[in-house]
């Protein structure tokens, strides 16, 4: 069995968690409530049925099955998962180690990442346009200031995506590249010039470049990424300043936190986040039933 985390991305929104054989797998979009999909084999292509889902308290409520899937072969396969589940640890390690990054027209430099895989066989199936999208306003309950709606001014979700869309250019590009154990980079794939290695530091850790010319576009990407903290808090592998970064961003969002909590792989200040966490329990007491 593999097991492993992937995030999701273009736009993000946190991670799945992965168990898998070549016969079946088991996904999680919060380490507690999984799926478990049959591989279906046949002349128009490899599909995936949906057999159950598990989770610890629970354990397995079977899907009616296909009457084209073999049962013995389901049983036998989703046998050995739910003993792999039973046994899979809290959190499972994140290693879509190839990523494709949107380049800044002037630099040439990562500026927002739009895919990522674990394999260098998977980047072709990757077939991602060099087009960077963020989480919208409306799900991200990311609202305009009353300034901002006085003079009807577009959600900042996308007023964002346009300010990434302008600094890549009319010609976006687009580069793989190879995250090594430092964060470093090899260059794997790209139609640009680039050095073979690129030092960690030239990869935003929030995905996105927070370095803009115009306070304007500088304010609105902080709003956003302010906003999308608790969830960028999930991601295993941040530096420990910009874990601790993310953290107070994430302060007015104590119910988020709560939420996105138990997939957090390291805590930078233990205090504030028992705190915050705190203080959603008793906003969540309040809340109407």
């Amino acid at each position: 069995m593999e097991h492993y985390t992937k995030r999701l991305l273009n736009p993000f929104n946190g991670t799945v968690q992965v168990i898998a054989d070549t016969e079946i797998r088991a996904l999680s979009f919060n380490a507690r409530d999984w799926e478990l999909q049959f591989r279906c084999d046949s002349l128009k292509g490899v599909r995936y049925a949906r057999i159950g889902t598990w989770c610890r308290q629970t354990g397995f409520k079977p899907y009616p099955l296909p009457p084209d899937i073999d049962v013995a072969a389901v049983e036998i396969a989703h046998s050995k998962m739910l003993g792999a589940l039973q046994n899979a640890p809290a959190l499972l390690v994140q290693d879509d180690t190839y990523e494709l990054w949107l380049l800044d027209q002037t630099q040439q430099l990562p500026l927002a990442l739009l895919a990522s895989c674990r394999r260098q066989d998977e980047m072709s199936a990757a077939t991602v346009r060099a087009l960077w999208k963020a989480v919208t306003s409306n799900q991200l309950q990311l609202a305009n200031t009353p300034e901002e709606e006085r003079r009807s001014a577009p959600p900042v979700s996308y007023r964002v995506e346009e300010c990434v869309k302008s600094r890549a250019g009319q010609n976006p590009r687009a580069a793989w590249f190879q995250r090594l154990p430092d964060r470093s980079a090899y260059r794997v794939q790209s139609d640009v010039v680039l050095p073979d290695c690129l030092p960690a530091e030239h990869f935003p850790e929030f995905l996105l470049r927070e370095d803009w010319k115009s306070a304007t576009e500088q304010a609105l990407c902080h709003r956003y990424l302010q906003r999308l903290s608790p969830r960028l808090l999930v991601l295993q592998h941040l530096s420990h300043a910009a874990r601790d970064r993310l953290e107070q961003m994430a302060c007015h969002h104590a119910l988020d936190v709560a939420d996105y909590f138990h997939l957090y792989p390291d805590i930078a200040d233990q205090q504030r986040m028992t705190a915050l966490r705190v203080e959603a329990r008793l906003r969540s007491s309040l809340l109407p039933d």
